[in-house]
């Protein structure tokens, strides 16, 4: 079976427990303070994103790898004009439009491989939260990303620990799916080969510690691509948004 097929496999079969990573009511007390405690990287990467777009006023989007559609529902309500979602499962292409319909929003959600997206559309941004943990060959994809975006691409990467990433390879391989880890120096020579005039590097803090990356079309070294004063600029925001849902 190929990696692409176990990766689909893999999320259809957990798409429910994993969307549940993103919800404050479906759980008891004590896994809503194990996720908050351990799994910090998760909510901090979503405020980022959302920071992100807010920021450079960016008004179209394309989640590669959207899951459940948290994001693209937290997207479309934040008011972004044209929001698509991508993903290889259908379940979570199920849940996706399921959860926004009842929001009364309609991101575009289509299920598929990415690398066989066919589209004549460019974006302002793509997102790629927990993408490249799947990913072996991560240039392609970050390629891509690159031919159909105007602004930039922000994504996430699971940095090497030596604690963390025998336990989570242990784990993946259990559940038949492959993971990958990446170092900073790896992530910056990515976004050079793929096209990018820069690429700015943020390690979350949390459990996982993930890389928050945004890869930029301008050259700009000396700005600070993490500094915001938009309102979304308070650590209480993932958890009150997630709170709703």
């Amino acid at each position: 079976m190929s990696e692409v097929l176990s990766i689909r496999d893999y999320f259809t079969r957990s798409a429910i427990a994993f969307d549940s990573l993103y919800s404050q009511q479906q759980s008891n007390s004590f896994v809503r303070f194990v996720n908050h405690r351990f799994r910090r990287d998760i909510y901090e990467r979503f405020l980022l994103s959302l920071n992100h777009v807010r920021r450079f006023h960016l008004d179209s989007v394309l989640d590669v790898g959207c899951g459940s559609g948290r994001y693209a529902e937290a997207f479309a309500q934040l008011g972004i004009r044209t929001v698509v979602g991508i993903d290889l499962s259908e379940k979570m292409i199920e849940l996706a439009k399921q959860r926004t319909h009842h929001a009364g929003i309609e991101p575009e959600f289509l299920c598929g491989d990415f690398m066989e997206f066919e589209t004549t559309r460019v974006f302002d941004v793509a997102v790629a939260m927990g993408l490249f943990d799947y990913v072996a060959d991560p240039l392609p994809t970050l390629k891509r990303m690159r031919s159909l975006v105007t602004h930039s691409v922000v994504a996430s990467f699971p940095s090497i620990s030596w604690y963390r990433t025998p336990i989570r390879k242990v784990r993946y391989f259990c559940k038949r799916c492959p993971v990958y880890f990446y170092r900073r120096k790896q992530i910056g020579i990515l976004g050079q080969a793929s096209g990018f005039a820069s690429t700015h590097i943020k390690k979350i803090e949390g459990a996982g510690q993930d890389y928050f990356v945004i890869f930029s079309t301008v050259h700009d070294p000396d700005f600070d691509m993490f500094s915001s004063n938009q309102d979304l600029d308070s650590p209480k925001l993932p958890l009150d948004y997630l709170k709703k849902n």
